[in-house]
């Protein structure tokens, strides 16, 4: 249903090395758009990305870049915009999510998922905004949680992080809107990755699971799909919206 949705779009997804983020990177290529695939770290995860939106015949390169940290975003989105000419639309993916006990959370483990989690769609948005304003169209996603919208022991932090990413887009849609670029949400529930391994496993798994109508966990190309839909033109009077890929787990 997305054939040619993005066609001629050059999209920059952060986070993209694995998981829902290459999930988003690779939907949005076979929607036709062209991708910057953002990473930090792992750059291998980043070329496989990289190596799949080839193979269906689009554009890709990876750019790496801490997104916590101003300088190197700002880097980042230069160089994404010198290799392909601009920024269509920004999928904030990148995120963290340790756990501990509010007791034995850190100030640093705190400020470091805030840092990355939240400050990071900020930063990176507020890059690419300038540009989207000028040319007077955009699009912007930013990958909440379902966390954010119900709270979850041990993990405040991450709770608290994607609670404002929400909180965000609202704002910056009533503040972006009327200049032409759109701003949406994506909260995923328990998605088959690498960060939920641990929550699908035994006990804990089988319960959440039991309490799903949708009777399976997502996975990223479920998540994948509400990104494309709200950086489409299907999509062209949702604002501020939080999309809740999430099996029923949690009904707003």
């Amino acid at each position: 249903m997305f054939e040619n949705a993005l066609d001629g779009k050059i999209v920059l997804v952060t986070g993209a090395s694995r998981g829902i983020g290459a999930a988003i990177a690779v939907a949005c290529a076979r929607a036709g758009a062209d991708v910057a695939v953002g990473y930090v770290q792992n750059r291998e995860g980043a070329e496989r990305t990289v190596a799949s939106i080839l193979g269906l015949g689009r554009q890709a390169a990876a750019f790496e870049a801490d997104v916590s940290d101003p300088d190197q975003v700002a880097r980042m989105v230069r160089a994404v915009v010198e290799h392909f000419g601009r920024i269509d639309a920004l999928v904030n993916n990148a995120g963290i999510m340790p756990e501990s006990p509010l007791l034995e959370m850190s100030v640093e483990e705190w400020k470091r998922v805030i840092d990355v989690d939240l400050t990071g769609a900020f930063l990176c948005t507020r890059e690419v905004v300038p540009a989207m304003v000028e040319r007077g169209e955009g699009a912007i996603i930013n990958i909440a949680s379902r966390l954010g919208q119900i709270g979850f022991p041990g993990v405040a932090h991450y709770s608290a992080a994607k609670a404002g990413v929400i909180g965000l887009t609202k704002a910056l849609a009533k503040e972006l809107g009327p200049k032409g670029v759109r701003v949406n949400a994506v909260a995923p529930g328990v998605t088959v990755t690498d960060m939920a391994a641990e929550v699908m496993q035994g006990e804990v798994g089988r319960r959440r699971l039991a309490e799903l109508p949708a009777g399976r966990f997502a996975v990223p190309e479920d998540v994948a799909a509400s990104v494309v839909f709200l950086l489409s033109e299907a999509a062209s009077m949702y604002y501020g919206q939080t999309l809740a890929p999430n099996g029923g787990g949690y009904m707003a």
